[in-house]
C-alpha cells in the first residue's frame, strides 16, 4: 500500500470485528504522485489588455463553448485578445505528446498571457 494510505482504513480492514464473516482485503485507488508539485504563476490583476490562448483537447463540444466565451471575455474586458484553440493543435490527439511538448514556445511565441483550457469526456 502506498505510504499515504490512511492507517485506520487499514485497522479496520484487518480486524473485522465479525469472524464469520468473510473477511476481504481492498486496495487504496491512489497512486503515488508521478509530476512533483509546483507554485502557481502570480494571478493577473485583470484580463484588460491581456492575450488569453484557448486550448481544447477536441472532446466535448468544445466548438459549441469556445465561440461563446471568446464573445462574453471581450465584450468584458476591453482591448482582451483571443488566440483560438485551432493555434495550438489538439491536446489529446495523435500527436499530444508533441503538442504538449511544444507548449510553452507556441504560448510564448504568440504572447499568450493566461490560457483556458478546456477538457471534455
Amino acid at each position: 500500500m502506498p505510504p499515504e494510505f490512511p492507517r485506520r482504513y487499514l485497522r479496520i480492514m484487518n480486524e473485522p470485528s465479525d469472524p464469520r464473516r468473510p473477511h476481504y482485503e481492498a486496495v487504496w485507488p491512489s497512486s503515488p504522485q508521478g509530476v512533483p508539485a509546483s507554485d502557481l504563476a502570480p494571478r493577473l490583476d485583470s484580463l484588460e489588455g491581456k492575450r488569453v490562448g484557448f486550448l481544447w483537447d477536441y472532446l466535448f463540444r468544445g466548438d459549441e463553448l469556445f465561440p461563446v466565451l471568446d464573445k462574453e471575455l471581450v465584450q468584458r474586458y476591453p482591448g482582451l485578445e483571443i488566440v483560438g484553440y485551432e493555434e495550438f493543435g489538439n491536446t489529446h490527439g495523435a500527436d499530444e505528446a508533441d503538442v504538449i511538448a511544444g507548449l510553452g514556445e507556441a504560448l510564448r511565441s504568440r504572447q499568450v498571457d493566461a490560457v483556458v483550457s478546456g477538457v471534455g469526456c
